[in-house]
């Protein structure tokens, strides 16, 4: 039993690693709103490409720029998050049809199943919400989150449990704990500075070039109430404090 689950576990790193990248490689081509809707694209399963097709994309997204590449980089992506959302789904019903045997693991595909399925909702939001920042720094967030329990689900399966007399990496436990906050908070930073598009507003080093005095505060100022988030709408300052930010963290 094990063994083929740890199979299947393992297949769902990679798949969760795949989709981690796809997810930046849409960001970084700013291919987010390729799709303006959800789950599927300009209301069809797949890109739309036939006359009829292009057709109703022009009179039902009359404000919309149709960009066929984006809205296949955009899809794809989705393609490959649902497999993974299969994946997960099959983890936790494989789990829990054999949770009857010693050391089978529910919890934690129990919680990667709740996971993906806020992250499907987080995805839909990004779009419905026209990439509103904080939204985007969540489902990224959850995308390494995802990644990062599977991966431990890898581990707990692959390694036979400690004996209770054997203090393992316990004394270690806190340094771990510590490290693990800042790295979870320097990922965090670094998605409010995509979601920001702060990333050119910071072109000296190691500081930035501007002469701009940094703020602390407008680095956590939360936009709200805009159509649409795209390319960015904090000050110069805003975001070149959120890049300062994430280079001292």
């Amino acid at each position: 039993m094990y063994k083929n689950y740890k199979y299947l576990v393992l297949i769902t790193v990679f798949f969760s690693i795949l989709v981690v990248g796809l997810g930046a490689y849409t960001r970084l081509s700013d291919a987010g709103l390729g799709c303006p809707d959800w789950p599927g694209c300009y209301g069809f399963l797949t890109v739309p490409k036939h006359e009829t097709a292009l057709l109703h994309v022009e009179q039902n997204y009359p404000d919309m720029m149709f960009e066929a590449a984006k809205a296949w980089k955009e899809m794809i992506h989705r393609y490959f998050a649902g497999a993974l959302g299969l994946l997960i789904l099959a983890l936790f019903v494989f789990a829990w049809l054999k949770r009857q045997y010693p050391n089978t693991p529910v919890k934690l595909p129990l919680a990667l199943l709740l996971l993906v399925i806020f992250q499907a909702a987080l995805g839909m939001w990004t779009v419905t919400m026209n990439l509103q920042p904080l939204v985007v720094m969540g489902h990224l967030l959850g995308g390494f989150s995802i990644l990062s329990l599977v991966f431990l689900l890898y581990l707990r399966l692959k390694t036979k449990p400690v004996a209770s007399n054997d203090s393992g990496a316990k004394p270690y436990y806190r340094l771990a704990l510590v490290g693990l906050v800042v790295l979870i908070l320097q990922i965090a930073l670094g998605g409010w500075l995509a979601a920001n598009y702060a990333a050119p507003h910071c072109n000296g080093l190691p500081l930035c070039s501007y002469g701009q005095p940094f703020s602390l505060k407008s680095v956590f100022q939360l936009p709200l109430e805009h159509s649409t988030y795209e390319y960015g709408v904090l000050s110069q300052q805003a975001r070149m404090s959120i890049h300062l930010l994430h280079r001292i963290w």
